[in-house]
């Protein structure tokens, strides 16, 4: 397990790694990633993940379905997580991925995801899944290359996506109506701060947070003095963006909500900061009210009022 401070750390500096050293890990280490992947925290109980691992990591004809010829130089190793269930598939296999990305990264090893919505059907095949299973991406890992080139060539890579580029937090967050954007109260702005660190599919980032207020709680101690109230925050996805695309990239948005929603719990884990997400339905009538350009993904609940 990371200490809690490597963890948040891990959040804030985890990026996309594109060149590696073509050395396999040293089996301490890809020990140590199972214990993660087997450790990983479900949106949905119910839906059933696997993993398939990859050492040698992408072969030819799997590089040409995936279309990344020439963006990748010798990642060693892959992972390959399924999912299958009945509810909010993606969002949730976003979600225990990106767990595994962020918890590797503390251990000092570079991942990138690599999309696979766009030719699941081919993936799937491929890999001879259950024609029922989803599959948003691989994940590739490895030792990020060292060498002078292999820096620059992940920092070039990283500005062409725009992999560096993130919204200022008054694009993502709101604060009572999506009509006042605001900056975080202080309590809430390092998990709001995981979030934006979230990665995206072409660096998308679709999410769109709500905060409202809850009633004021009242406490005897003189410690509680000045506590801010208790509330929610809720998780909105953006129905479209051009940077997806059409089709099926469009799904993306659940894959990169769920992505973000690791983002933030990972944060409050390593800020002991109690509390949990619940995923949303459209037809709840106590969503708050908001654009249709956006759609509902979660509720975060704080178990303590903000500080």
């Amino acid at each position: 397990m990371l200490d809690k401070e490597t963890l948040y750390q891990a959040i804030l500096e985890r990026h996309s790694v594109r060149r590696y050293d073509s050395a396999p890990l040293d089996a301490s280490t890809l020990t140590r990633i199972e214990e993660i992947v087997q450790q990983v925290q479900p949106l949905v109980p119910a839906n059933r993940m696997d993993v398939l691992r990859r050492d040698h990591a992408i072969d030819e004809d799997l590089i040409i379905i995936l279309d990344v010829y020439g963006r990748f130089i010798s990642p060693p190793h892959a992972l390959a997580p399924y999912i299958r269930g009945q509810e909010h598939l993606l969002v949730d296999l976003g979600y225990r991925v990106e767990q595994m990305a962020v918890r590797m990264a503390g251990l000092g090893v570079g991942s990138c995801y690599v999309g696979a919505l766009r030719r699941e059907q081919e993936v799937r095949e491929r890999l001879g899944l259950p024609v029922q299973a989803r599959i948003g991406a691989y994940l590739v890992f490895g030792q990020p290359a060292t060498s002078l080139g292999g820096r620059a060539f992940n920092a070039l890579i990283s500005s062409v996506s725009g992999g560096s580029k993130r919204l200022p937090v008054t694009r993502i967050f709101f604060q009572g109506s999506f009509d006042h954007p605001a900056s975080p109260p202080a309590g809430l702005a390092p998990l709001i701060e995981a979030a934006r660190y979230a990665p995206s599919a072409v660096n998308a980032q679709p999410w769109r947070f709500l905060w409202r207020d809850g009633p004021a709680l009242t406490c005897p101690h003189d410690q509680c003095q000045g506590s801010q109230a208790d509330g929610r925050l809720y998780l909105f996805v953006k129905r479209e963006n051009r940077r997806y695309g059409g089709g099926a990239n469009v799904a993306y948005r659940l894959y990169d909500g769920g992505i973000c929603m690791a983002n933030v719990a990972l944060a409050m884990e390593a800020l002991d900061v109690p509390g949990a997400w619940a995923l949303c339905e459209a037809t709840d009538p106590q969503l708050p009210t908001h654009p249709a350009d956006l759609a509902p993904l979660a509720m975060l609940t704080l178990d303590e009022p903000l500080a």
